[in-house]
């Protein structure tokens, strides 16, 4: 009820508002934001008019957005073609093992749990926005070819392996991440 209420709220000053743009850091889902969003660096831009997709373009820049992010907390080796297995592998041997040999990421961001679960939460949120458009969005918003389907799947599960690296012994990471993969066509 009280996230009805707030989404209410939200919506409400986001429509008097015409002339402001907006811009949300997603704590929990507000149902009527889905269709407005898109990503904006570590958070999402609440678009004026629903998006009917995102574009080619939009998914490139957070791709390379996310990638450089990463990057600086966990090193250069999280990429396209990464496996879960190679990031579970990564996961046991730096956050169970402390064993940071070979690894070029910040230290400081492997020992700051609360880090983790922020940016882990961060990405995790675009990754939501992503499965959304892919599996329980109305037609509208849906990819409109394979290629558009491909493409976003790709990148959902991409920021998913990645919300996942940055941390992941978070139950949200996975959970989305599995009704992702169990939703795939």
């Amino acid at each position: 009820a009280v996230m009805a209420i707030n989404g209410l709220v939200a919506k409400t000053i986001f429509e008097h508002n015409p002339k402001n743009q907006f811009y949300v850091e997603e704590s929990f889902p507000l149902d009527w934001m889905y269709p407005y969003l898109r990503p904006y660096g570590i958070i999402m831009k609440i678009n004026r008019q629903p998006l009917a997709e995102l574009s080619p373009e939009v998914l490139q820049r957070d791709h390379q957005y996310w990638s450089q992010y990463c990057k600086r907390f966990l090193g250069d080796w999280l990429k396209d073609d990464t496996s879960i297995k190679q990031i579970t592998e990564f996961v046991e041997k730096v956050y169970l093992r402390h064993d940071f040999q070979g690894f070029t990421g910040d230290r400081r961001f492997i020992r700051d749990d609360q880090a983790q679960k922020a940016f882990s939460k961060l990405r995790n949120s675009i990754g939501g926005i992503y499965a959304w458009r892919l599996t329980q969005a109305p037609a509208a918003y849906r990819p409109k070819t394979e290629a558009g389907y491909q493409r976003l799947m790709r990148e959902a599960d991409f920021a998913f392996r990645q919300s996942f690296a940055l941390c992941p012994y978070s139950p949200e990471v996975i959970s989305r991440y599995v009704n992702l993969l169990l939703a795939e066509r």
